[in-house]
């Protein structure tokens, strides 16, 4: 059964990434979800291993790219570590109907499985403006592999 409230729009380019932040964090996925359009693409730092300083190792896009139909596992992957995602937005370049959103998301704690998780990157999204006023998720990297000035 669905929930009878839906997940909440996002009226700000920036604000849709702090939604899933947020959703993912609470353990909604489908709130997560309705951040991204349809045909949305996702590239995650999950599939990569950290180093000791908790830095993400570079990795080529296409290694760790989903499809739009992947979206939901790739969510729900993360979602399966239990643990919170912070966001934090940096810089929002915005044109009309269109926004790079620049951030940094970060997530720290134990698995379900009791291994140490540390995951921290530089990333950015493009996020469109929908017909209803409300923006979306075109295009997220949760980590570009190279500092990025906040």
């Amino acid at each position: 059964m669905s929930d009878p409230i839906p997940p909440p729009a996002a009226r700000r380019p920036q604000e849709a990434l702090e939604l899933v932040s947020q959703a993912l964090s609470d353990g909604d996925l489908e709130a997560a979800l309705a951040q991204y359009e349809g045909a949305a693409r996702l590239v995650t730092w999950q599939q990569q291993a950290p180093t000791a300083e908790g830095e993400v190792p570079s990795a080529e896009v296409s290694s760790a790219e989903v499809s739009s139909a992947e979206v939901s596992s790739a969510l729900r992957s993360f979602m399966a570590l239990r643990l919170p995602l912070a966001v934090r937005i940096g810089t929002v370049l915005r044109t009309p109907g269109l926004a790079l959103v620049i951030c940094e998301r970060r997530t720290t704690g134990t698995d379900p499985d009791g291994k140490h998780v540390s995951y921290r990157g530089h990333g950015c999204a493009v996020v469109r403006a929908q017909s209803d006023g409300t923006w979306r998720i075109a295009a997220d990297a949760w980590h570009l592999g190279t500092e990025v000035p906040l």
